[in-house]
């Protein structure tokens, strides 16, 4: 039996978004780290960075829950 093609789609898009956030949340730490390494931190940099990400991450989060509902409704059993 093979999976519905639409069912797939969907599937692929929240999986792809999932990742999405978590490469953001990676890339922060990254910066993080290296910038704490260097020892070239003032707080005002790191918070404003922290928070883009973090909003970017909330937005996707909001997206991808939406998808998620939508893909739940379209695809549950009868």
């Amino acid at each position: 039996m093979y999976p519905n093609p639409r069912r797939l789609e969907n599937i692929n898009s929240i999986r792809d978004a999932m990742r999405q956030i978590s490469q953001e949340a990676d890339a922060i730490v990254e910066l993080l780290d290296a910038r704490i390494e260097a020892k070239h931190l003032d707080g005002s940099t790191e918070a404003e960075d922290v928070r883009e990400v973090l909003e970017l991450i909330q937005t996707l989060t909001l997206e991808v829950s939406e998808e998620l509902d939508a893909y739940q409704v379209r695809h549950a059993d009868p």
